[in-house]
């Protein structure tokens, strides 16, 4: 990928059409499964909040893939949405970005999403284990 790709990847934003789907990779290290501890009307909230990003065109589609994460791993990761791209902390400068501050949370993410360095590279989970920051690939995509 050229740097001016990159840089597009990051100017485009949510996509207006969805991409496709991503398979679960089994060998790639992945977070452990959180406890299922949310109440049912909980689960619908976390839906309805990860619905809120996108057009409602996409909710029919969306909804069942974000319940069955939910579900699967007690958490919306949103895997659909993870960059094709490598992950790696480019130069700061790569980063289209109208402050540093907003660049350097972008090459932060990136680094923690890197294979290199990420326990979980296909899970964005900050502030330890439990934060809740940032945990999907659609955190990239929307800077």
């Amino acid at each position: 990928m050229t740097l001016q790709e990159f840089q597009q990847s990051i100017r485009e934003g949510i996509p207006a059409e969805l991409p496709a789907p991503k398979a679960y990779e089994p060998e790639i290290n992945h977070a452990p499964k959180r406890k299922d501890i949310l109440t049912k009307e909980e689960k619908k909230l976390a839906i309805r909040n990860a619905l809120r990003y996108f057009d409602p065109k996409h909710h029919a589609v969306l909804a069942p893939e974000f319940a069955e994460e939910l579900e699967k791993y007690g958490r919306i990761y949103m895997y659909r949405f993870r960059p094709d791209y490598k992950m790696y902390a480019h130069n700061i400068n790569d980063y289209p970005h109208k402050s540093l501050q907003a660049a350097g949370i972008m090459l932060m993410m990136n680094n923690n999403l890197d294979y290199a360095v990420a326990q979980h590279p296909h899970e964005l989970i900050t502030y330890g284990g439990n934060g809740g920051c940032s945990r999907s690939g659609l955190s990239i995509v929307w800077q």
